[in-house]
């Protein structure tokens, strides 16, 4: 299987897998303590729910160590964990097996190895999810993401601040009137927390890059945007020297040489008073494109990109893997993948000889199943170019789910708000982001708008907007298209 890269020299890549016989999606990984790694994502070939949190730890060779499926009988994700001062790991995402609401942020405490120590929720009673943590310096945590049972707005950023026993210290609800989340926190100086993400509330375009300087008594100290015309989405910041940051993420406010307007990883470099140092757009040649996931920087000073792409590699999609220099210039780049798909949202960097890409791939002769976590480690973080490959595939021994075919109906939709005045937010939720168009019926039937696009956005979401134009008040009815099907309905209400 040949791995598609961007230069002609010659090294080894060494491509893990580890899954069962249906799916399973990799959205985190972290270096460890004992120099192995950990990772995090979601599984429906184990555990007892339609879904369920999937961890799997590897020594530093990544290997496999041990592994589990956490949660109840209902839909759980797992989408971010931190490894913590005592030597086990605490990882968050979001369950409606558990907790108050429809979907809760879940908290889960393990040991070293991996036996479930505490859970906890967090949340209302509508929608609330989680969808990055961080430690903090007094063992406790700091967790971002979205939630619709607080705020003002149609869905605000939500912000748990807890104690080492996941006891809530204090909770916010930041956003204006649009859809606002959290995709990321970074920890800085040990009780300043920075959190990036999505807004259309505020800045420019139809969806900007959200920065948001929070500290450790819960008070906002400033917020910024970051966009242009169109989208433009932050999905990670992480520090650098001298107390800045980097943002990686994607934007659609520029063409390609065709002319059309597709999506492009995006990388924006901050100094410590949030002013932009630099924001370069890596743009795919031809017709391809591009989803930034995530950016470290090296111990060289450069920096190392993680993306999806359609512009280069095997498959339909392909990990995108990027080194750019410290004035945020392309240096060189590789991507990987069978023939199939596969997405790229992780960097582990523990040092320049110890770097693990992460993410899924559904190509055949890497995976067990349908979608597998896929990791490509390297023992140096100079990307060069094209690679030998050897592979490694884990077929999971855990205890087997329940076996499931599934299918576009295993999903959840909610419209925010409902009834609407002048708009509203469309969110999909299921194990894998998709994406869908949505229309709307009046109650002769007759379609009044049509195919409104829901795209995919992170952590198995999608999410569309929907305004009302001059539709008059009254009863409506939708229907969400995935694949050429109906797979979901339902009734709005226009005020």
């Amino acid at each position: 299987m040949p791995a598609a890269g961007y230069s002609q020299f010659n090294d080894t890549a060494y491509i893990y897998t580890y899954g069962g016989i249906q799916n399973e999606v990799c959205y985190q990984a972290k270096p460890t303590w004992d120099k192995g790694y950990i990772l995090i994502g979601s599984t429906n070939s184990f555990g007892p729910g339609e879904n369920n949190i999937y961890v799997v730890k590897t020594d530093s060779l990544c290997r496999h160590k041990w592994s589990n499926a956490y949660g109840g009988t209902q839909i759980q994700n797992g989408y971010s964990i931190t490894p913590t001062l005592d030597h086990g790991y605490t990882l968050l995402g979001f369950t409606n097996s558990y907790g108050a609401g429809g979907y809760d942020v879940y908290l889960i405490k393990l040991d070293s190895i991996g036996k479930q120590l505490w859970q906890k929720t967090y949340g209302g009673a509508d929608w609330d999810f989680g969808y990055s943590i961080a430690q903090t310096a007094d063992s406790g945590y700091i967790i971002c993401g979205l939630t619709y049972s607080y705020g003002s707005g149609n869905g605000d950023v939500y912000v748990v601040r807890t104690d080492k026993n996941g006891d809530t210290l204090w909770t916010r609800a930041i956003g204006g009137n649009g859809y606002d989340v959290g995709n990321s926190v970074y920890v800085q100086q040990d009780s300043l927390y920075y959190i990036a993400g999505v807004t259309t509330s505020f800045g420019h375009g139809d969806t900007s890059m959200y920065l948001l300087k929070i500290n450790n008594y819960g008070k906002l100290e400033w917020d910024t945007t970051i966009g242009s015309s169109h989208n433009t989405i932050a999905r990670s910041i992480n520090g650098t020297t001298h107390n800045g940051f980097i943002i990686y993420g994607s934007t659609d406010s520029i063409t390609n040489n065709t002319y059309q307007r597709q999506y492009n990883e995006t990388m924006v470099k901050l100094d410590s008073t949030k002013k932009i140092q630099w924001w370069d757009i890596f743009v795919a040649i031809a017709n391809g494109g591009g989803i930034g996931k995530d950016a470290v920087e090296k111990d060289d000073g450069n920096f190392l990109t993680l993306g999806t792409t359609n512009n280069c590699g095997s498959g339909a999609l392909n990990l995108d893997l990027q080194d750019i220099n410290i004035s945020g210039n392309w240096q060189t780049g590789a991507c990987f993948g069978g023939t199939a798909e596969q997405y790229g949202n992780s960097i582990a960097y523990r040092d320049k000889d110890n770097v693990v890409f992460a993410g899924a791939s559904n190509s055949p002769g890497y995976t067990a199943g349908l979608y597998d976590f896929y990791v490509v480690r390297f023992t140096s973080d100079s990307i060069i170019g094209s690679y030998t490959l050897k592979i490694k595939n884990f077929t999971d021994t855990l205890s087997p789910a329940t076996v499931r075919n599934l299918t576009p109906s295993d999903i959840s939709i909610k419209i925010y708000p409902n009834p609407i005045v002048t708009g509203a937010t469309i969110l999909v939720q299921g194990v894998i982001s998709a994406n869908y168009k949505f229309n709307v019926y009046d109650v002769s039937g007759i379609c009044v708008m049509e195919n409104i696009p829901v795209n995919a956005s992170y952590h198995g979401e999608s999410v569309g907007h929907l305004s009302r134009t001059n539709l008059t008040a009254g009863i409506y009815f939708y229907e969400l298209y995935g694949q050429d099907k109906v797979v979901a309905t339902g009734k709005l209400i226009i005020e």
